[in-house]
């Protein structure tokens, strides 16, 4: 279904109607969380970060769990308290979690704020699905803080019902979506987005995606997870939407982006690339993209970008489960999606769903691309001819 995402607009947070206190409904089916705000403006923050891949809501559940957000009003513990505290830390890359109570009654934790986040402490009563969380302020550090640890929730309740992750960028062509799998660095991204922006393809994910199914034996959904969007500037020499992109004041960048585009080298090399980052609502504002929430795998891709490569290779693969398995997020890499300190009561498993998914995905048509620089220039034909190769049952606007 696509869609287009709220607040579309770059630069600082929508400032709208600003009430006391607010609670709405957040929503990735199946699962969903009640959220009730004394920070003012929260929701219209939270909903230009995730908006459309988290839906926002005015109906909410009585049997939903109950997160509750108010402004800090007592100093964080000190660093000697902080450093003499159990920790977990489940992943290089945080974030990491001090936990300052820890009973049969009471959860208490401090949830490290990451470089552009702020630290919030998080208070759970185990087994009664009521969470409290205490961030700074309605700023845009607190927001992202808050927006990371509801999407660890709402993760935590897709996974225990059998959703599966995996690490990919995905575009939909009339509700079906090609995925694009394998190691980072290959150019999921980049062909994502220029399917997006030069075929009319929608917008699934740029970098992480979650399938799943609402019972067994049903065709799986799959849906893009909120992150900041990474566009390597290189990918915009010559592009139309070049232009909005120099002059937009996007979040991460501050005032103005042309001073990233010094260098607009084509690079397969990590080190050798320039990449800017949009919100979603940001990247939709400037390419006019529409997204698609619930589609329909029906493809998959294996890039390989090569820089010496003239023109592209498309070749089928029937050996897919390998490549598969590589991009399925499993332990550390689902800590943004696991709920390992049990805030939350843990939904009942259904291994049949995952299983059932996962079946699903590998038997999918799927094709390896080798392709090299000059595939920016001719990517319609491109397109149309991996299209092709995938049969898929309809074409981009």
């Amino acid at each position: 279904m696509p869609v287009t995402a709220a607040s579309p607009q770059t630069g600082p947070r929508p400032v709208g109607p600003r009430t006391a206190a607010e609670t709405f409904r957040l929503t990735l089916p199946p699962a969903e969380l009640t959220v009730h705000s004394a920070l003012p403006g929260l929701r219209a923050a939270i909903s230009a970060l995730v908006h459309p891949l988290f839906e926002v809501g005015d109906t909410v559940s009585s049997t939903a769990p109950r997160l509750t957000v108010t402004a800090r009003t007592t100093p964080l513990p000190g660093p000697q308290e902080l450093d003499t505290a159990p920790q977990l830390l489940v992943h290089p890359d945080g974030p990491r979690f001090v936990v300052l109570e820890r009973s049969a009654e009471c959860t208490v934790l401090l949830r490290d704020g990451e470089a552009d986040s702020a630290p919030l402490v998080v208070t759970a009563t185990p087994g009664t699905g009521a969470v409290s969380v205490e961030a700074p302020d309605a700023g845009p550090a607190s927001v992202r803080a808050v927006v990371r640890l509801l999407g660890t929730l709402l993760g935590a309740r897709l996974t225990g019902r059998g959703a599966v992750f995996l690490h990919g960028s995905a575009v939909a062509v009339n509700g079906s979506s090609v995925l694009m799998l394998g190691p980072k660095h290959r150019g999921k991204s980049s062909l994502a987005f220029l399917a997006v922006t030069l075929c009319g393809a929608d917008f699934v994910s740029d970098d992480t995606l979650v399938a799943w199914a609402h019972r067994h034996a049903v065709p799986p959904t799959l849906r893009g997870w909120p992150k900041r969007i990474g566009i390597a500037t290189a990918l915009l020499a010559g592009h139309p939407a070049r232009a909005a992109f120099e002059r937009a004041s996007l979040r991460r960048h501050g005032c103005g982006t042309q001073r990233e585009f010094t260098d607009a080298a084509w690079s397969t090399a990590p080190e050798g690339r320039k990449r800017i980052r949009a919100d979603l609502d940001e990247f939709t504002a400037l390419t006019g993209a529409t997204v698609a929430t619930d589609t329909h795998p029906a493809g998959l891709v294996l890039p390989q970008a090569e820089r010496d490569r003239r023109g592209w290779r498309i070749e089928p693969v029937t050996g897919r489960t390998d490549a598969l398995d590589g991009s399925l997020l499993s332990g550390p890499d689902l800590r943004h999606y696991t709920d390992y300190l049990g805030l939350l009561p843990r939904p009942r498993p259904e291994p049949a769903i995952r299983a059932g998914v996962l079946a699903t995905l590998r038997a999918l048509p799927c094709v390896r691309v080798r392709y090299g620089p000059d595939v920016n220039a001719d990517f319609p034909r491109f397109w149309d001819e991996l299209a092709t190769a995938l049969a898929l049952p309809g074409r981009a606007r």
